[in-house]
């Protein structure tokens, strides 16, 4: 196996964080698995590792696929989807709280009873993660389905310890406090466990036995499915176990378009790639090209974009857990994929028995009634993740980042520079980076050019420097001629 931030190998890689999710999809690559297979395996090894970031129970998995064998590339959107009793007024509406900055306040301007919206039964919709890792492999994976589950066992089996989640506890505390199925498995003892202190996940263990010998649907149409709907019946929400049996995965074209003679593809709406690919088209029409370094121009430029298409997508209104995914195989194959819980641990609420934390779905609609994005049976909510496989004259390119709201400004500047520098996708990742809404502040990573940031100050823009401007991002490419395969990102990659 090779390994690494930026990996070059013959037969396939793998690249997301954290790093036993890369090798875990390395492994598969090495037992004859396709790319495929390969992210499949990544994802639910993630899920045992971070699961804050991305849980069994996530809300949504969405990817772009290019099928080397037919080279056709396909939308696999499995975003959450709202219960048949849903309503659009069916959280009370309150006025901003002073000093908070949740997901409510920050995103919609109020704040909801309770967090309704956010933590909690009623903050959960059919959770689309296992639903999406399972048609990836079943429409275009070749190992068998156990196989693709073993590696996340073998992490449970291996022993786990709380040293990954320690700090999203701590940060979640008062949340994960309010339901004992939750605090029991966070909290042992009543506060936050030590880094290095054994987390013992004999629950999480069951359900995947469950699933590698049942399979995927079992999630939905089996014990696994029933145990949830169950659970969350008796803590007052409203998924059913016919909402649950009904989700479905949406495998269809991709949302497309032309950037400097490359073609840009990404999941279909109400993912985010929609506006990544706006952002594309309007750089080119206005001429905001990149060079490096980037003139300041250049940055001045951008802000006007980020904040156009900003104002685009959230018409109707004046950070969060996620991974991506991608992998890359000799036969042409191509995945990326991008996984999440929504905020830190979703919903803060678990499942008895099963270990599953559930994602948050609910919260990705606007809780105002009346607008697009308002709650409604079977709808599907506007989320940020943005997957893109770009094909140009000299590689195919899969890449994505995790951050929530950020995610979506950094994957244009990520598809930029792939385009316009012919980066790898690990110097792409590693470029400095900048993120606004509809208006100010313009937020810009720690490694921007200090003269960089005094022209943007002297054009009169308002600068923030937070810790991060959107999270990881990773990538994985199939290099032309030769078929060479190259991955990397801010945290690891794995090949074979």
């Amino acid at each position: 196996m090779i390994e690494g931030r930026s990996i070059e190998c013959a037969r396939g890689a793998v690249a997301t964080g954290p790093a036993e999710g890369a090798r875990a999809g390395a492994r598969i690559l090495g037992s004859g698995g396709n790319a495929m297979d390969a992210a499949a395996a990544a994802c639910l090894a993630c899920a045992v590792m971070e699961p804050q970031a991305v849980d069994i129970g996530g809300y949504v998995a969405a990817g772009v696929v290019l099928d080397g064998r037919t080279g056709r590339i396909w939308s696999l959107d499995a975003n959450s989807v709202a219960p048949a009793a849903s309503r659009e007024d069916m959280y009370e509406i309150l006025p901003r709280r002073p000093g908070q900055m949740g997901i409510t306040e920050r995103e919609y301007g109020c704040s909801v009873r309770d967090d309704a919206n956010v933590f909690g039964p009623l903050s959960v919709a059919t959770p689309g993660f296992m639903a999406g890792v399972g048609t990836l492999w079943e429409r275009w994976g070749r190992l068998p389905w156990p196989q693709i589950v073993a590696p996340a066992q073998e992490l449970i089996e291996g022993g786990l310890t709380y040293a990954p989640v320690r700090d999203a506890i701590v940060f979640r505390r008062e949340a994960i406090e309010r339901f004992p199925s939750t605090a029991e498995i966070l909290l042992p003892g009543g506060r936050p466990p030590d880094p290095e202190q054994p987390w013992i996940r004999s629950d999480l263990a069951w359900t995947l036995r469950t699933l590698a010998s049942r399979g995927w649907r079992d999630f939905y149409e089996g014990e696994i499915g029933r145990r949830i709907a169950d659970f969350l019946l008796s803590q007052g929400g409203i998924v059913t176990r016919e909402d649950m049996a009904a989700f479905t995965v949406r495998v269809t074209e991709p949302l497309s378009a032309e950037y400097r003679g490359a073609r840009v593809h990404t999941a279909i709406a109400p993912n985010g790639g929609f506006s990544v690919l706006w952002a594309l088209e309007e750089m080119e029409r206005v001429g905001l090209s990149l060079s490096d370094p980037p003139p300041d121009a250049y940055w001045h430029g951008l802000t006007d974009v980020l904040k156009r298409m900003w104002r685009r997508r959230l018409p109707d209104r004046g950070e969060g857990g996620t991974v991506h995914v991608a992998a890359a195989d000799a036969e042409g194959n191509l995945v990326s994929v991008t996984i999440s819980q929504g905020g830190l641990f979703g919903s803060c609420l678990t499942v008895p028995g099963t270990g599953i934390i559930l994602g948050h779905g609910m919260c990705r609609f606007d809780p105002h009634p009346g607008l697009a994005n308002s709650p409604g049976p079977g709808k599907r909510p506007l989320n940020n993740v943005c997957p893109m496989i770009i094909r140009t004259g000299s590689r195919d390119v899969a890449i994505g980042a995790r951050g929530g709201r950020r995610m979506v400004s950094v994957c244009a500047q990520l598809a930029q520079r792939i385009v316009d520098l012919d980066v790898s996708t690990f110097e792409a990742a590693s470029a400095p980076r900048m993120h606004v809404l509809r208006d100010e502040p313009v937020q810009i990573s720690a490694d921007f050019s200090p003269q960089a940031r005094a022209a943007l100050e002297k054009m009169g823009h308002r600068i923030e420097v937070p810790d991060e401007v959107a999270g990881a991002a990773h990538g994985a490419e199939i290099l032309r001629p030769g078929g060479r395969l190259r991955a990397g990102g801010n945290t690891w990659a794995a090949g074979v």
